[in-house]
């Protein structure tokens, strides 16, 4: 006997914007761990972020600090599910980075291809309109975190929608 089924996941705008707040507040505590990042800025990229967010465009999402040598210390990948069905939301943590003299802490927005093949015009338009703070562009960042290791960190989810962070130190 075979049988087949489907199941959709459904979620809604702010079930994104539930699960970045969580990625909102790991970033502010690391932002005010570190000294690297006003309280404003973080308020403009996450701000970006959940447009972005909305709009799907997003694949994942970077922090990573950076010593005075430009060496890459710690970073955190949060990697987006658009069927994270039966995660639990867990809460945010482990966010205490070290300040570093010279330092700097770098996001890094990683896009699909959705995003990328709209014309200069179209990204131009999309920005003016949603009331973006940042430019986001191409970079030239390595975010491989060669010599780093890799941790489990925390599922923040609503209704399907998720992000699992990788801890990288």
């Amino acid at each position: 006997m075979t049988s087949t089924g489907t199941h959709t996941t459904t979620y809604t705008v702010a079930d994104i914007r539930k699960v970045v707040d969580n990625f909102a507040a790991d970033f502010s505590m690391i932002a005010q761990a570190t000294g690297l990042y006003s309280r404003e800025n973080v308020a403009w990229v996450v701000s970006d972020l959940k447009i972005f967010a909305e709009y799907r465009y997003l694949i994942n999402v970077n922090l990573i600090l950076k010593d005075g040598t430009g060496q890459q210390v710690r970073a955190a990948v949060y990697r987006v599910f658009e069927s994270a069905i039966g995660w639990s939301s867990e809460r945010p943590g482990n966010n205490i980075w070290p300040r570093m003299a010279n330092g700097s802490l770098t996001v890094v927005a990683t896009f699909t291809s959705a995003w990328w093949n709209k014309t200069l015009p179209e990204k131009s338009l999309f920005m003016t309109t949603t009331g973006l703070h940042n430019s986001w562009g191409p970079t030239t960042e390595d975010t491989s975190f060669r010599g780093l290791t890799p941790t489990s960190g925390q599922r923040y989810a609503s209704n399907g929608y998720g992000w699992q962070r990788t801890n990288y130190g």
